[in-house]
Order: C-alpha cells, then structure tokens, then sequence
C-alpha cells in the first residue's frame, strides 16, 4: 500500500483497493479502540456507565451523557455481526449528541506528525447537513479541528478533513453518493515524508456489506497532522458546539479505532528531556556549556501539582543533554511542603552558583522565595541562610491581588555586579540583593508589566534589559508569553506586546531564555507530550525549546511553538 501511495503523490486519485486496506497500520501504534460492546452487558432500561472502556487498553474512556439509559446511547444495529471471527452486536447512537475524551485525559498518542491511520463504520439516517462523526480538536483558540471525518451534504460523501501545520486545511471526499440507512466503512490514514516535507493522505470507503473500499488520494505540504496531542470528540465537530453546531443528527458509529506513528527521535526535538515530566526550565550557561534546571511533575493524570524536587541536565549544543538526576529537593528546606518544588533559576557569581526557589509553608501553604548555593552547577546545593528565615515571604507583599504572590524569582547581575531579584504571581515585584546574593538591599517595589501573570526572566542584550513573562491576554484563558524592555533596570519599562500563544495543551507556560555560542534560545513547557504511553497533562509537562531571533531593533520576533524545537539548523 506504501508502494502505491508514493505513485500518486501530487495529485487526487480514486482507485478500489481490498478488504486488506482496513487494516492498513504497519508501523503504526494501536493508540485507542471503541467497540461499544459494554453497553450489551446492561438492560435497556439501565442506566449506562460513565465511560466507555477503551479496548487497547490505553486509558482513554469514552465520556458518556450522565444518566442516560443504555437504550438512549446504545444500539443492536450494527455493520457486521462477526468479521475476522469476531462478533459485533452494539453500536453507539448519535443523535443531536457528543461524546468526548475528558480534557485532562487525552489519548497518548506519542507523536502522530508522522503518521495516524484511523477506522470507523458510519451510519447516516438524514443528510441534507453537514455532520462530523469524528473529530480531534486542535489546540486551544484554533477554529477548525486537526482531524475530522463525517458527511459533506455539498458533495454528498463522506469526507476526511485535515489541518496543516503550514495553516492550511486540507479536505477531500472519497466513495459513492452516500445513502441514508446504510452502514458504511471508512478509514483515513496520512503519512508524512520527511524527504519532500509532505504528507499523503488517503481516505477509503465502502458499503460495509461490500469487499472492496473507494479511495481518493492527494498529498500537501508539511507533517500528518498540525499538532501531535488533543482531546477527541465523537458526534460533533468540537464539544458544546464550538464553533459552530457540526453534530450527527440521526446516526450511528462503530468499531473506532486510532492509532499513530511514532515520530523518530531526532537530537533537539521537543520535548527535550524524555525520562521525566518536567517543567518551570531555567537554564544557566557556565564556560558554554548550559544547565537545565528544572522542576519534576509528578502528578497523576488529571492530578493537581506534585513536584518534589529539581533535577539539572546539561548540553554543549543544546541537543544533546546528559541528565544529572536530583540536585534540590524542596524538603531540603526548613517547614517546606515536600511536594511544592516550584519555579527556580540558578544564578554563578564569584565561583559559587546561587539557586533561588520558590517553596510553600507546610503548615499553611504560604508561598516563600528562598535560596540555596553550592560550589559547582551540580552542587550539591544546601540552604544559603542560616538562620532557617526564607528570602521572601508572602507578608513582604501585602498589596498584591493575588495571594500567591511570591513565586517564580528570576535574578539578573548586572555589569556593575549588582544583583537584581524579581518575582511575582499576577504582579511583578522587583528588589536588589546584596553583593552576598542571599539578603534583600533596599524596599521591594511593583513594578506594572502589561498583562502580567506570572514567570518574569530576566536577560540583558547590547544596551536593552528585557523581561520576558508568561502574561493573561484579556479573554483567554491559557497564559501567552509577552516582554518588555528597558535601557535601565529600574526602569521605565516599554511594553513590547506577545511573542507566542499558550502551550499546546495546558493554562501554564514558563520561559527562559538563554544565548549560548551566539545563537538564543527560548525555552518553556507544554503539557501536550505523552511520556512511556501515559498522557500529559495540564500538571504532567514536557520542557522544550525554539530558536529565538531579534529584530535589528531589539525587538523578539515571533516564537512558533513546535515539535521540531532545535533539531534542525538555526536560519542564517
């Protein structure tokens, strides 16, 4: 079948292949399997379960209507009672519904850029409409779906839908005029050739009485699929209708099955650390060679945070990372919550390198800033006060309008060896330290960044100072990176505008930029990444990395958020 498809590339063909074009997967991983079987094991008058089991045993459950009755969601009428000797007796009803994998659950699908191939049976009882049977949801804010397979009523077929990751949308038809009341067999699969950077993808269809599928093939520019995780809806375009009502108004689906391609690792492709869910990345370059500081997600799926402590990596190129296990832990602190190893960054001066950390108070939850030193960037690293005190509590900053403000610290030395400290959660405070990096030196003060929430870091390059955060855009919910500059680090500060969207998947994104053998880089975490087959997550992040690049003007020029991260060449 491979063989084939690379004879058609550049054009749309339609062609009838066998029954064997169902299962065409080599190389493929069985990410996630609906059969709806569970639903005959209850009485029709029964209320049916939550979920729907996933039969690969991926986790990922089906959300179901809470408190319908099993004959509301489930069917005897089926495409086949027994094929490849396995019996078929339950479909699952579509009618004005959706069904959806819970947002914090998304099937852990490795990374299907490279290739997905995806199978279903259909059922249309009205058409006059367009209805979506299947869709996966891009990332937050995007108006089409990545993936989507259902009735076109302009063509009259059944359709596969795909959003490019050039920010096109790629649609194509394949098989007869469709009929109503008739079971069909569909399979969608795309395949991406890094060689001609372009995907072929293929659409198959057939009666599901009959043997042989209709295809249509084409091909277009760019990797299989736009993003590689998200969140599945059946029985509609997106979930609640957004943004417009693409639901099945009378219909069925059955036997669904996804599965992915696994994309093979390449050397600075994101996510860059792949043992650990990490998150919060600060990175420290010393005699150019960089550090990666970073917190550890040890959240469940769904979980809140769980982060007990820091681990370091470190690389010469950016690329290629040697892991140097735990070097801070948050119980290495005095009264700390052992599972609140918040955002750090570590800092070198005078041969001994400073980790500045955010904590919470055991008894309370109360947040604090408190550092600790060591004598090489892998330490070990023991508490630098030693009256037990932290370095900032949330008392210092009363007039905040959050009341956890003192997190996230970032430290800047300057050229006259001052070191500067700043912080915050929805406001930014900012301090100098003494030349000892572990005292306050002087008042603390606001300092009013534009759509500040949270993260600051603090670089200087040529004669501008920048302060990069994660902000709150007015209207949206999922932080954005925005920065602003200065010529003095007092200030005043310029408001520069967003230089990204959010992460992939999750509310949070944390940068740190850093510029080693005269490239820059921005690094930060997404929550998108899957790690040994388990899902990510809003608190199960993955830490990455991008090119950055400057305008001759000192401006930061727009960072696209990818899967390839630095494995290719930077531009010239």
């Amino acid at each position: 079948m491979r063989k084939y498809m690379q004879n058609i590339v550049g054009g749309l063909c339609v062609a009838m292949l066998p029954m064997t074009a169902w299962s065409m997967s080599e190389g493929y991983k069985q990410l996630s399997y609906w059969s709806f079987e569970l639903g005959t094991e209850l009485h029709s008058d029964s209320i049916a379960p939550t979920f729907v089991v996933d039969n690969s045993q991926n986790g990922n459950a089906l959300q179901l209507r809470p408190g319908a009755k099993v004959a509301e969601l489930f069917s005897k009428d089926v495409p086949f009672q027994v094929r490849g000797g396995k019996a078929n007796s339950t479909s699952l009803k579509l009618n004005n519904s959706e069904f959806k994998v819970p947002f914090n659950a998304s099937l852990p699908f490795l990374d299907i850029q490279y290739g997905w191939n995806i199978s279903l049976s259909l059922k249309c009882n009205q058409l006059g409409t367009e209805q979506v049977f299947l869709c996966k949801e891009g990332k937050k804010g995007t108006l089409t779906g990545d993936i989507s397979i259902g009735f076109d009523p302009m063509e009259k077929k059944f359709f596969v839908e795909v959003a490019t990751d050039k920010g096109e949308t790629v649609r194509m038809t394949a098989g007869e005029d469709v009929k109503a009341g008739i079971w069909y067999d569909l399979y969608a699969s795309a395949e991406y050739e890094k060689t001609r950077d372009a995907t072929i993808l293929t659409l198959g269809v057939k009666p599901s009485v009959e043997e042989g599928y209709k295809t249509a093939n084409t091909s277009y520019k760019g990797l299989a699929v736009r993003h590689n995780a998200g969140m599945w809806i059946v029985g509609r375009g997106f979930p609640g209708g957004y943004p417009n009502s693409l639901q099945v108004l009378d219909g069925y689906i059955d036997e669904v099955s996804i599965k992915g391609m696994e994309r093979p690792y390449e050397s600075g492709q994101n996510p860059l650390f792949r043992d650990e869910f990490t998150a919060d990345p600060a990175v420290t370059v010393y005699k150019n060679k960089a550090y990666a500081y970073v917190g550890v997600d040890k959240a469940g799926v769904g979980g809140w945070f769980n982060m007990p402590g820091w681990v370091c990596y470190s690389s010469e190129d950016m690329k290629h990372w040697t892991p140097h296990g735990m070097v801070l832990r948050a119980d290495d602190f005095p009264d700390s919550n052992p599972n609140g190893a918040w955002a750090a960054q570590v800092v070198e001066h005078n041969g001994k390198f400073y980790f500045y950390v955010t904590l919470d108070q055991k008894e309370n939850g109360a947040h604090k800033i408190d550092v600790a030193v060591g004598d090489s960037p892998l330490g070990p690293f023991k508490p630098a006060r030693t009256d037990g005190t932290p370095l900032i509590t949330d008392s210092m900053t009363c007039d905040s309008h959050r009341a956890n403000a003192d997190i996230d610290p970032t430290v800047w030395i300057d050229e006259d060896g001052t070191p500067w400290m700043a912080w915050g959660n929805g406001d930014c405070y900012m301090v100098k330290l003494k030349k000892n990096m572990i005292e306050l030196d002087g008042e603390i003060r606001k300092v009013p960044y534009r759509n500040y929430s949270e993260g600051p870091w603090l670089f200087k390059r040529k004669n501008l100072y920048y302060n990069i955060y994660a902000a709150d855009a007015p209207g949206t919910q999922p932080e954005q990176i925005c920065y602003s500059t200065a010529e003095d680090i007092k200030g005043p500060w310029t408001y520069r505008g967003f230089i990204t969207g959010p992460a992939n998947f999750g509310f949070t994104i944390h940068p740190s930029v850093v510029e080693l053998n005269g490239q820059w880089y921005f690094f930060y975490h997404d929550g998108s990444y899957s790690l040994d087959g388990q899902p990510g997550g809003d608190c199960r992040r993955h830490v990455c990395v991008e090119y950055l690049y400057f305008n001759e003007d000192g401006t930061i020029q727009p960072i696209e958020l990818t899967s390839s991260g630095v494995s290719g060449a930077p531009r010239k």
